[in-house]
């Protein structure tokens, strides 16, 4: 292991104030939080529905005790930024001067009381290899296939936001390589190779969806959940993964940007998991034992087999992904882009398409079988 640098915490956040007061309540348990500075990137309210939680974060901001940090630094946005300006903002502002390594969190998580130490630690032991992307803090509550005494294993798969490690130099040419069309560029190339096969379903419609109708180039031209993904497996790159979860994500109750409100609660796959009783790893110490076997393909199975999206998300993708592949890239781009679009936003407001998707889904699904490597309906 190399020299261990502590790692800023960087958070972000706006009016989900009991999500975000009970994150930093569990980030303060961690016996590394005395060398780590916290930095809260705390935007401001974009509509009338922000304030209320807006104001009582900027009390807990003003009356909690914060001590137990090394520092404690909140950067208040005098308009509102978005997240993802309000993420690069701090980043080239203070981030990038001062750190060669941060930990980014989202304003929704309950954290191991040694999730800090496992970040470092792993941070420091995978610097120089120039396999590994990131370090994740979450994990899905699976039978992973590792060593028995194995406490982290190496996926290549996803990287979840919900924790992350990550280092300048690494984060910066991935982030480069996006900006600049990469995974865009190459998604023919992903199709005609084979790579897309190789994807896991949930990431393989992901990239597919968003490369084709997304109408957030953010979520495909820079780092997030959805282009994570589709990089690890065109580069052929990992993240450092916790057997245990290190993380508990809060956030399903409809409170923000992505995550939906999960009701049906049967842990039967991630459409239906209860994320807010997940059970995490409460040891306050960690020392890594790696996985030395690295069953990515095997893992790869027993995390699709647990992934799911919506119909909805489905039916749009598998009409997009037969246009492309009887136009090409190109001309699909030209004649059926903002079509495509269109329908997305339709199927997303009309119930009936609901009925429809799980129709069309099941009779297309020897197609998407064929050319996208489906082994069972999702």
């Amino acid at each position: 292991m190399g020299e261990i640098k502590y790692a800023p915490v960087i958070i972000f956040t706006i009016c989900r104030h009991k999500h975000f007061k009970n994150e930093i309540e569990s980030l303060k348990k961690n016996a590394w939080a005395k060398y780590t500075d916290v930095y809260i990137g705390f935007d401001y309210p974009a509509k009338a529905e922000h304030w209320d939680g807006y104001k009582k974060i900027c009390e807990y901001l003003e009356m909690g005790d914060f001590s137990v940090f090394k520092s404690f630094n909140v950067i208040r946005r005098e308009k509102n930024y978005g997240p993802a300006k309000n993420r690069d903002a701090l980043l080239n502002d203070i981030i990038y001067k001062q750190y060669d390594r941060w930990i980014y969190l989202e304003d929704d998580i309950i954290l191991s009381p040694n999730f800090i130490e496992y970040i470092d630690k792993c941070l420091a032991l995978y610097e120089d290899n120039d396999d590994i992307l990131a370090v994740n803090a979450y994990s899905q509550e699976l039978d992973w296939l590792c060593d028995n005494d194995a406490n982290i294993i190496f996926q290549s798969s996803q990287c979840s936001a919900w924790g992350l490690g990550h280092w300048k130099k690494k984060y910066d040419d991935m982030r480069l390589e996006m900006k600049n069309g990469y995974l865009v560029k190459n998604f023919d190339r992903a199709y005609k190779t084979g790579l897309l096969k190789n994807m896991i379903k949930c990431e393989r419609y992901k990239y597919i969806f968003e490369t084709l109708i997304g109408k957030e180039p953010s979520l495909i031209l820079a780092p997030t959940d959805t282009s994570h993904g589709a990089y690890l497996e065109l580069k052929n790159k990992y993240v450092v993964t916790p057997r245990l979860t290190k993380a508990r994500n809060m956030g399903f109750d409809g409170s923000g940007e992505t995550c939906v409100n999960i009701s049906n609660k049967n842990n039967r796959s991630s459409m239906n998991y209860d994320y807010s009783n997940q059970p995490i790893d409460t040891a306050a110490d960690f020392e890594p034992r790696p996985d030395s076997v690295i069953c990515r393909e095997e893992n790869k199975k027993i995390l699709d087999d647990f992934k799911r999206l919506s119909r909805k998300h489905m039916f749009v993708t598998h009409i997009a992904f037969a246009a492309y592949r009887i136009l090409g890239v190109n001309l699909y781009k030209k004649l059926v882009g903002g079509l495509m679009s269109f329908v997305r936003g339709i199927a997303g407001k009309i119930h009936i398409f609901s009925k429809f998707a799980k129709y069309y889904n099941s009779v297309s699904y020897k197609y998407l079988e064929k050319y996208t490597g489906d082994r069972k309906q999702i």
